[in-house]
Parts: C-alpha cells; sequence; structure tokens
C-alpha cells in the first residue's frame, strides 16, 4: 500500500539561513548541504522555498532565484549548477551520473531534464528538471535517487528477456526494442531488460512494454501503453447532429480531410482516415467530391480535433515537446475512425488517435469534444514526462488527460464540462440504463449525489463499479496486470480528478489560472511520478506562475481534500 504522507508545504517555518523551508522541519543531512542552501540564499534577491525529502536526504523542490543570469548555453549553465550544488541533490560524481536529456520551450520559460545514469545505464523515473527564465535558474525538481545499489551486470542475456516478456504478455509480435536499465519499482531498484513491442491491434490494441528483470527473470511490470479513451473550408454534420466548419485541402477536384501545417514545424497537417471498419491504421485518408461532408464521426474527429490542438496552441504558445514526440514521427495530428466493428473505445496507440463507432456503451467515440482532447493529451503527455501507464503513475496519466479534457470542454463553452463523454452515452437510452449517462464525473467521481445508486464507486468491488474513488480513503490498491486495469489506472484517476475540480472551482484560482498550473506541472512530473509527485508539482507550478499567495493555498487545500498530503 502506497503511503500517502509527505513532508510538504503543510506549514512554513524560518530557518537560520532566511530560508523558507516547506515541510515538518528537515534536518539537513550534512554540511556541505547546509553551505549550499547558504551560498544559494546569497544569490538571492528573495525568499528561496524548499521542499525536502526526509527519504533521500536531499532537496526535492528549490526555487527562488538560484542563481545569477548566466550568458551560457542553458544547456550548460544548468549542468554546472548541479555540478556545483551537487550536495542538494544527492549526486555524487555528475560526469557519470547526469546526463542532459530534453529541453523544453514554455512561455514560463525554457524546462532542461537531466536524466539519472549508473554504470552508464538509465535509470528510469531517475531525473532532475530545471526552470530558467530570463536566463536565472528558478526552480529545480528532484528526482535524482542518491542511493541506488544495483549490480549492473546482468545474468540473462536480451534473448531470454524478451522470451520471458513475450510469454507474459501472450505475444507473437518480436521486440522493436530492448535496453538494459534500471527500475525504481515499487520501492526497489532492479536491473531490468525494458522490452518494447510494436502496436498490435488483435485481439485488443495494445503496444507492450515489459520490464524483466535481468538476473532472476521475474516480471516487474507489464504495461500497455495503448491509452483509452492547398486549403478549402468543408463542413458537414457530426455525430451530435449539428453543422461544423473545418479547414480541409483540395487536389484535382477532390476535398480531403486534411489541413494546414502545425505550430512550429513545415511540414505536418491535421489529417482524417477511416479504417473502414477493419483493425488497419491509419487507413485510408477521407475524401470527399463536393466539400460537404457526410460522415459525422469523420467530421467530429477532424473537427475536434482541430480544435483541441487550437486548445493547446492558444493557451499554451510552444510546441517544443513536438520535436520526437508521437506527433512529430507521424508528421501531424492523425486520426482514424471506423476502427473495427461496433469498437467500444478510443485509444492513442503512440502515434495516432483511433475511436471505434462504439456498439452497447457508446455512439461514435469522435462525437466527444472531451475524449479527442482526452486522447491527444495522452500524446503530449507522452511526450513530456512518459508517466508509466500503470498504478499510480498510470492513474495520473488518465487524470492529467481528463483535466485537459475539461479545460477544452470550458473553452468549448461546454454545459457540461464536468462530465466525461456525456454527448455520447449509447447505453443510457436504453430503458433501465439511464444510470449511466456520462463516463465519468470530474464533479463527484463515485456518482453518489445522483439518484441512481447501481452507478456509485463501490469500494469493495471497484472493477465492477461505475463510479470511482474521490479520496485516497478508498484508493483501489493492486499489482499491474491486464485484468486489475494495469493496477488501477482508470479506477484512481477519480482522486486527483476531484482535486483538479476543487481547484479550477476555487474563486480565488478559476479555470483559466487552472489551466496554466496544470499544464506547467507536466514539465515536473517523472515517468513513476506518484500521486504525491502530483501535489508537488502542481504546487510548484502555481508558486511559478502565481507565486505562495490564495492560489497556492487552494491548491494545497485540494489535495489536503481528497487525502494527497
Amino acid at each position: 500500500m502506497k503511503n500517502l504522507t509527505r513532508g510538504a508545504v503543510l506549514f512554513l517555518v524560518t530557518f537560520c539561513y532566511g530560508i523558507v523551508m516547506g515541510g515538518e522541519s528537515p534536518t539537513l543531512a550534512n554540511e556541505d548541504q547546509k553551505t549550499a542552501i547558504s551560498e544559494i540564499q546569497k544569490t538571492s534577491s528573495g525568499d528561496v522555498i524548499i521542499k525536502w525529502d526526509e527519504r533521500r536526504g536531499v532537496v526535492k523542490y528549490i526555487s527562488g532565484q538560484l542563481s545569477k543570469p548566466s550568458e551560457s548555453p542553458i544547456e550548460e549553465s544548468s549542468i554546472d549548477f548541479i555540478k556545483h550544488y551537487k550536495a542538494l541533490f544527492g549526486v555524487k560524481d555528475p560526469e557519470k551520473e547526469i546526463e542532459l536529456d530534453s529541453a523544453n520551450t514554455t512561455p514560463k520559460g525554457y524546462f532542461i531534464n537531466l536524466k539519472q545514469k549508473k554504470d552508464g545505464l538509465d535509470v528510469i523515473g531517475g531525473k532532475i528538471t530545471l526552470r530558467i527564465d530570463n536566463g536565472i535558474i528558478t526552480t529545480v525538481a528532484n528526482y535524482f535517487e542518491p542511493n541506488v545499489l544495483v549490480k549492473t551486470t546482468p545474468a540473462l542475456s536480451k534473448e531470454e528477456a524478451v522470451a520471458i516478456a513475450r510469454r507474459e504478455a501472450n505475444l507473437t509480435k518480436v521486440a522493436t526494442d530492448v535496453a538494459l536499465v534500471i527500475f525504481h519499482w515499487e520501492g526497489k531498484f532492479r536491473l531490468t531488460y525494458k522490452t518494447d513491442f510494436q502496436f498490435n491491434p488483435n485481439p485488443e490494441p495494445s503496444r507492450y512494454r515489459v520490464y524483466v528483470d535481468a538476473n532472476d527473470g521475474t516480471v516487474v511490470l507489464v504495461e500497455n501503453r495503448v491509452m483509452h479513451a492547398g486549403s478549402a473550408v468543408g463542413s458537414g454534420i457530426g455525430v451530435d447532429g449539428k453543422l461544423k466548419s473545418f479547414d480541409t485541402y483540395e487536389k484535382n477536384d477532390i476535398f480531403y480531410l486534411g489541413n494546414a501545417p502545425l505550430p512550429n514545424t513545415t511540414s505536418t497537417t491535421i489529417k482524417t482516415y477511416t479504417a473502414n471498419n477493419i483493425k488497419s491504421l491509419p487507413g485510408k485518408i477521407l475524401k470527399d467530391a463536393n466539400n460537404s461532408w457526410e460522415d459525422p464521426a469523420g467530421v467530429d474527429a477532424h473537427f475536434y480535433g482541430n480544435f483541441v490542438f487550437d486548445f493547446y496552441k492558444n493557451n499554451f504558445s510552444s510546441f517544443s515537446w513536438f520535436a520526437g514526440s508521437g506527433f512529430d514521427t507521424s508528421h501531424g495530428l492523425l486520426s482514424t475512425v471506423h476502427y473495427g466493428t461496433a469498437y467500444d473505445n478510443a485509444f492513442w496507440n503512440g502515434t495516432q488517435m483511433v475511436y471505434g463507432d462504439g456498439g452497447t456503451t457508446f455512439f461514435p467515440l469522435s462525437g466527444a469534444l472531451d475524449v479527442v482532447a482526452h486522447e491527444i493529451t495522452h500524446g503530449v503527455t507522452e511526450a513530456i514526462n512518459n508517466l508509466i501507464y500503470s498504478q499510480e503513475s498510470g492513474a495520473l496519466n488518465e487524470s492529467w488527460s481528463d483535466v485537459m479534457g475539461i479545460f477544452a470542454s470550458i473553452d468549448y463553452g461546454d454545459d457540461l464540462p464536468y462530465w466525461l463523454a456525456e454527448d455520447i452515452m449509447k447505453i443510457a437510452k436504453t430503458p433501465g440504463k439511464e444510470a449511466y449517462y456520462a463516463l465519468r464525473r470530474m464533479d463527484d467521481p463515485p456518482f453518489r449525489t445522483d439518484s441512481y445508486p447501481e452507478n456509485d464507486y463501490d469500494p469493495k468491488n471497484p472493477l465492477n463499479s461505475w463510479g470511482q474513488p474521490e479520496h485516497t480513503s478508498e484508493q483501489y490498491h493492486a499489482a499491474s496486470r491486464p485484468w486489475t486495469d494495469y493496477g488501477g489506472v482508470h479506477i484512481n484517476s477519480g482522486i486527483p480528478n476531484k482535486a483538479a475540480y476543487l481547484i479550477i472551482t476555487n474563486t480565488s484560482i478559476g479555470a483559466e489560472k487552472a489551466k496554466q498550473i496544470y499544464y506547467h506541472a507536466m514539465f515536473y512530473l517523472s515517468p513513476n511520478s506518484q500521486f504525491v509527485d502530483a501535489r508537488d508539482a502542481v504546487e510548484q507550478a502555481t508558486i511559478d506562475l502565481y507565486g505562495k499567495g490564495l492560489e497556492l493555498a487552494g491548491v494545497q487545500t485540494a489535495f489536503t481534500a481528497v487525502g494527497i498530503k
């Protein structure tokens, strides 16, 4: 069972260094750390805020004016900063233990990610993120693990590990990538083979990543990374029966469901395809002779896809994460409709969005803006922090997709922005099934405020409940396997979802500030972040953007209300 208590900004205490420390009176472990903090304070013109990690004995977050302006490249100055203050972050040998991973541009500065190494191997989830604003380092988020006591010589070969992974996940596909890594999972470090398998549509869509212990062959984690839920102007009727207009392009008197290049690119487009009710991707691009479209699922996938990308562009400006992402691999935003026969789901497969026509539960899934935003955000999450799709990190992956779907729905003017997929709930039209009017509710994850007891969350039977928990006291705990919803990724997402709802509806915050906070916080998460890390990331994003006032208090109150302390 996860322990959700931690030293965070529960109260503030001032130490003799003139620094505001967040947490439960942490004890600085050594003189080198005291010296480093004192030196940083002399550089800063204001408060330096620190969150201390008692388990690791290091700084988890530090923010303020942490450095003087530098004329060096930001990547170089970031690495130099960590080298100089390595004791604060638990780094002993920077030359061997940290390596530049990525740099992202946002409207609020640059984010530099340094990944952790041991004996030349990646430590999955181990990283240090620095935010630089106008040449000054203003925040460091530290996920570096200082005590990785693992021998890095494997007993198993790559071939043996792949064979084990294939048996475990019942795979016929060959592994596309195999890497020896150190994996920190469920409180233990292991030398593992990370084995990636290509997308497989049958029997159900899958894109497996399997971690196999490189010494004893134990399967540590099975992760399915298929994450469920020349121009002209065309128009067509969507799934909801409403007329919509959108960009298309024309060639030789034929109109295609595609449009202009995406931001910061020269050759990418937004395109919509049809699988023609077979499991083939991407399928064939949709086309029409007169630019008056009669495919409602295709109309909505294209219209809402454009809206969501405009939502990201207009609200957050920078697409620096686009390079190397699944969108970049596909040369744009690709959507496929009419996937399979009566397929009752939608998913992100690593390079594109895929929508079924629905079966007993849904109408065509591209007919819901929040579903489209949800799936696109899975691609954004994979590009920015690559949250592992399992247990709490997987629930956060799901939650961020739901939350960004809320923000897109609010921008669109949705009457019920806190309900997910309410526009396509076919099952609710069936007599006796009216209780299933929405797939999820952010305002009431357990569905306990309506008049339908049959849709309530039952903590004694979570896998068969329609609703979700809204507090950690009812959290579902299980090993990560397909039959447990990979440890409850679609179940436990209700907990951070409720926190997000409380933040958005807080009168001192509101949707406009909240959307900036949640996008900004994505850059502070690591692949195996837990609920407590999400709280830390959202708090730090709030401090970065709005300071330590009522907004921060509202964020803290929201997470405490759902049991994430």
